[in-house]
């Protein structure tokens, strides 16, 4: 009687396992699904201007040599009438100056900023400069590392004009090199989707739920003026998504959606920098608090390596039901990641690859957390306290 009371809750556990894993993987394919279609600003419309307002794109570099001649040619390349380009040299200390000094277009302007003011992060003050400098109705802030392909300010300030928005930030096309970019880099950027809930981030009735790429942010003169511009966001460490925030909680309409055919972003080059670089960015906009990091790693844990503890338990009890679950589980995450990854435009072999790009995910989020209780992040190599904000 034992025995039998025994089969029947272990019996219990498997379909209550089996029911649980399948309403979680289904409820992340539709959140995807549903993400896809609630970030598409343009709905494959061309949003083309009669008249442009005046544009002023800033980028902000530091220690760029071998990346910034890509992103200022980029820029200079566009069809757009009315364009002015300020980037501004924060300190490099390799060639970045001299690519710069190379580069003749009346529509570039180049600042070197010397020196840090306290209280602010790097990247943050030479925006903040840039803007001041520029004249535009419109700013559009990218990063070094960023190459704006053919229409991007026509139909990203289209959008906006258009559409009667404050902010139109983009998400980019992550071209990934190497194993460790290519495997990882769609996993983090999945994760980060769901850890700032982005398929929300468009709803005016959700104000605390706020979403931006710094890739490519197109922000009307007159709002960047009434939130404060850069000034009012000088401590905190994630600039983009706390300029989409701002902006929501005074009203305003700013919007981020899907932007791979206009803007490409080069991340980053080998394990080190995949490593440093996500566990960094995976709790800038968490303002250095750890729980968003330990949720991802509860559902790890629960919705992901629990595969791997019902395949063992099914093989050492002989129980076929568990193991024919625990494949099935498998199975169920390969193709909702084979999903994503083509939805994000990256390579599907690396979504068969997803064991140990979950196991590496794990090392990634552990320093996270390290660097949440440290209190401490670095950035281009200057550290910078996760406790300003």
């Amino acid at each position: 009687m034992i025995v039998e009371m025994i089969d029947q809750v272990e019996y219990g556990v498997l379909w209550g396992y089996g029911l649980v894993i399948l309403g979680v993987w289904f409820l992340v394919w539709l959140g995807m699904v549903k993400g896809q279609s609630r970030l598409d600003l343009r709905r494959g419309k061309e949003f083309q201007l009669e008249k442009c307002p005046r544009v002023t794109v800033v980028v902000a570099c530091r220690n760029e040599q071998d990346h910034i001649r890509e992103c200022v040619e980029g820029v200079l390349s566009q069809d757009y009438p009315d364009l002015e380009l300020v980037v501004v040299n924060d300190r490099s200390e390799d060639g970045t100056g001299e690519v710069l000094r190379g580069i003749k277009d009346n529509r570039l302007k180049v600042l070197e900023v010397e020196e840090l003011p306290a209280g602010w992060f790097g990247k943050t003050h030479a925006m903040w400069l840039g803007a001041q400098v520029g004249g535009g109705e419109w700013l559009v802030f990218t990063d070094s590392d960023t190459r704006l392909c053919e229409g991007a300010l026509r139909e990203g300030i289209g959008v906006g004009v258009i559409r009667d928005f404050d902010m139109v930030s983009l998400i980019p096309r992550f071209r990934t090199r190497g194993f460790a970019d290519s495997l990882l880099t769609p996993l983090c950027g999945m994760v980060t989707s769901g850890m700032y809930s982005m398929m929300f981030a468009n709803n005016p009735q959700l104000p605390g739920v706020a979403f931006a790429c710094g890739q490519y942010m197109a922000i009307r003169r007159e709002a960047y003026d009434r939130v404060g511009g850069w000034e009012s966001l000088k401590g905190y460490p994630s600039d983009d998504v706390e300029m989409a925030r701002l902006m929501k909680r005074m009203g305003m309409r700013p919007r981020v959606g899907w932007g791979q055919d206009l803007v490409e972003a080069r991340m980053y080059d080998g394990w080190g920098q995949v490593y440093r670089g996500w566990s960094r960015n995976l709790i800038m906009a968490s303002r250095g608090r750890p729980w968003r990091v330990l949720g991802v790693v509860m559902f790890l844990l629960l919705g992901v390596i629990s595969s791997f503890a019902a395949l063992g338990w099914g093989l050492w009890q002989g129980n076929r039901g568990w193991v024919f679950l625990s494949l099935g589980h498998m199975a169920l995450i390969t193709v909702v990641l084979w999903s994503g990854y083509g939805r994000g435009r990256f390579q599907r072999f690396y979504s068969f690859l997803w064991p140990v790009g979950v196991l590496l995910l794990l090392v990634i989020l552990i320093r996270s957390l390290h660097l949440c209780w440290r209190g401490v992040m670095e950035w281009r190599g200057v550290y910078y306290s996760l406790r300003t904000a």
